[in-house]
């Protein structure tokens, strides 16, 4: 064994494990076949490199502790993949296989004496005086479960993974003129003048013919197709149908109130303004500055900063994160400036209070309902769980969902009628425990199959069938003549506004009026509008018309929607703002933004390429089972 080589080598104290470390990298780089079960069946295969279901859980189980990570609470299974779990964990195994599979073509190695100079350098295994400790070494791979053969293969291909992506992904500095060409595109400010045009101003929009109401119906069937519709039976077990065999006593709902009313109602918000500065000294300079009298906009702006980048918003104590300025920011009275925060996350800001929303604490009679639900959902897993082996049993028994909820005293939810997205032919919508899944569930199954229940975790077990299907039909043109009236005609409206608008536009780009002459035509006034940056909006100047304004010189007019009906502006580009120089941080720090952009570009072209070489085959039927079954925490 090669660490026999550490073993002889080292025999020091034993020191502090820094296993974290070791869980990061693997989160980072993922696993792909390093944990490979021999016998195992392949899940998918990126060239000549297996990934099994293992494989699979196991990164699942990362991207879920990351994303749990990143929303700063644990979320559960159910959550993490309505916001993609399962094609994060498929791309980390699929991106991770692809590099290992290009690895090996190349014919790269990593020498056996290189991996254990590293793992000698690894403080994890350190003792207190930096020496490698064999105890420290062996605790930590006992920790995440691995033996020193398969630990220094997983180092052997992480190293390797990073070796590649790292060569990729270094692009050289970014020249100056891109810089300052992202610069112009950020900062570049345009003002506009305006004058709003009404549906009116346009002239009235004749009656339709009934020939024309029908080309408009045959060319729109989109929007007057009924969706396919099916009949469901529910049944729920939550712990609202258990909470009969769940006693909590007017003593429990206090004690939790007492234990937790600093966290009900509505905490204290504070409209923020932050200042962030290189070092101690730049912030002690800018706080004189402060005092001296200079606003502490201008000393943002001194800074090369907007008003908008050092706006914070509105927010509360544990949405800032860094404790040690949230403490100095929530002691601050309204419209002070602070002396100069060293956070503990290596920043260094000044902060001033523009406004303060004091909080809210609930009542011990007003938190009671919120407090007695949360107990039951505390306590109510047991009896639900039991429920469900009954309600198993009888339709074990030959039971349909009905008889079994009628033999246990249960409510079972007949829904006549609903959409995939839970609503009735009438507008209205259902409201299910775990609706999100039922319905998917629903539309995916037929009438006459017995599916699977849903596990709705604190709402519960939820069971549903499939009765009856009404398909996706176009509704006939005389049961939506009316609705397809309104919509020919607020579509002719806005072809005659915007071809009057742009006749308007004709006009004064030859010169021929002003427009003032348009407004005074018009009876309206010319409104100005603050210089606009790209992606700024503002009363009646929407995202449409500020795009426009950035292709037009200066002097320039164009028309667009107003937001209001079916109305637009005419307007003109009155001012082109240049950006102020950048100075050497900001150039600094945009020149960093794009190198990172360029090397994500590069490394995602990198992957998509070995992808399409080496080819990506997944075993759908053993992947939809897996993802389908899989619903550890």
């Amino acid at each position: 064994m090669a660490l026999d080589t550490l073993r002889k080598g080292a025999g020091r104290t034993f020191g502090l494990i820094l296993v974290g470390l070791l869980v990061v990298s693997f989160a980072i780089w993922g696993i792909a076949d390093i944990f490979t079960g021999y016998g195992s069946q392949t899940l998918i295969r990126v060239g000549d490199t297996d990934i099994n279901s293992q494989d699979y859980l196991r990164a699942q189980q990362d991207v879920l502790r990351s994303m749990s990570q990143q929303a700063g609470r644990s979320l559960s299974m159910q959550e993490a993949r309505a916001l993609g779990l399962e094609t994060r964990a498929l791309e980390r195994l699929v991106g991770g296989a692809a590099v290992d599979t290009h690895a090996n073509h190349l014919g790269l190695g990593i020498s056996d004496d290189a991996l254990l100079a590293q793992i000698m350098k690894d403080p994890s295994f350190q003792d207190p005086e930096g020496n490698f400790s064999p105890i420290a070494f062996q605790q930590a791979l006992r920790t995440i479960g691995m033996n020193e053969a398969a630990y220094l293969y997983s180092l052997r291909e992480q190293n390797l993974r990073r070796q590649l992506l790292t060569t990729v992904g270094d692009v050289s500095s970014s020249p100056q003129v891109l810089v300052d060409a992202l610069n112009r595109f950020n900062q570049e400010r345009r003002s506009l003048r305006y004058v709003l045009v009404s549906e009116a101003a346009a002239g009235t929009v004749a009656a339709p013919t009934e020939e024309a109401l029908k080309t408009y119906y045959d060319n729109h069937p989109a929007k007057f197709t009924q969706p396919e519709y099916r009949k469901l039976g529910i049944l729920a077990v939550t712990p609202d149908t258990v909470k009969d065999q769940i006693a909590i006593s007017e003593d429990d709902l206090k004690a939790a109130y007492e234990a937790q009313k600093d966290k009900l109602g509505e905490p204290e918000r504070r409209h923020l303004q932050q200042i962030a500065l290189p070092d101690m000294e730049a912030a002690k300079a800018a706080s004189e500055k402060i005092k001296a009298g200079t606003d502490f906009v201008q000393v943002a702006k001194d800074l090369g900063l907007s008003e908008s980048d050092i706006d914070l918003g509105s927010v509360a104590r544990s949405e800032l994160a860094d404790p040690a300025i949230a403490e100095e920011a929530f002691k601050l009275d309204a419209n002070a400036v602070s002396e100069p925060i060293a956070g503990k996350l290596g920043s260094v800001v000044l902060i001033r209070v523009t406004a303060i929303e004091p909080g809210k604490t609930k009542t011990y009679e007003e938190a009671k309902p919120d407090i007695e639900k949360q107990i039951l959902k505390d306590h109510a897993s047991g009896a639900i769980f039991d429920m469900h082996d009954r309600v198993e049993d009888e339709l074990a028994a030959g039971s349909t969902l009905e008889e079994a909820a009628t033999k246990l005293s249960l409510d079972y939810q007949l829904i006549d009628q609903v959409d995939r997205e839970g609503r009735k032919p009438d507008g209205s919508t259902v409201t299910l425990p775990a609706q999100k899944e039922v319905l998917i569930g629903a539309f995916a199954t037929d009438t006459g199959i017995e599916n699977d229940p849903i596990d709705a975790r604190d709402e519960g077990v939820v069971w549903y069938e499939v009765l009856g299907v009404t398909p996706e039909q176009l509704k006939p043109f005389d049961q939506v003549r009316d609705e397809v009236a309104k919509d020919w005609q607020a579509e002719e409206t806005r072809k005659q506004v915007a071809k009057f608008s742009q006749d308007l536009v004709t006009a004064l780009s030859s010169g021929s009026k002003t427009l003032e002459d348009v407004a005074k035509e018009l009876s309206v006034e010319v409104l100005p509008t603050s210089p606009l940056k790209r992606d700024d909006v503002t009363v009646n100047v929407l995202p449409p018309a500020v795009a426009q304004a950035f292709t037009l010189p200066k002097g320039g007019y164009g028309s667009a929607p107003s937001g209001v009906e079916e109305g637009r502006i005419v307007f003109q580009v009155a001012d082109v703002v240049a950006p102020e120089p950048l100075d050497e941080r900001a150039a600094k720090r945009l020149k960093t933004q794009l190198g990172l952009l360029m090397s994500e570009d590069t490394i995602a072209e990198y992957f998509g390429a070995l992808e399409s070489r080496y080819g990506v085959s997944v075993n759908q039927q053993a992947l939809a089972k897996l993802v389908g079954t899989s619903e550890q925490p």
